[in-house]
């Protein structure tokens, strides 16, 4: 990988981060709690699983 190509992944990713944190802080919040949500359910998968 060149060091353009990383410059502009750094680039995009300030970006991403600045949006999520700055301009829609409700974004966050959901894609927290969309991740919770997802390894519950991974958990609760796997428990069931293991018991039947």
């Amino acid at each position: 990988m060149s060091e353009q190509e990383g410059t502009t992944f750094v680039q995009w990713r300030e970006r991403v981060h600045s949006d999520i944190t700055e301009e829609r802080p409700q974004m966050r919040v959901l894609l927290i709690v969309a991740a919770a949500v997802v390894i519950l359910g991974i958990l609760v998968g796997t428990i069931t699983l293991m018991l039947s």
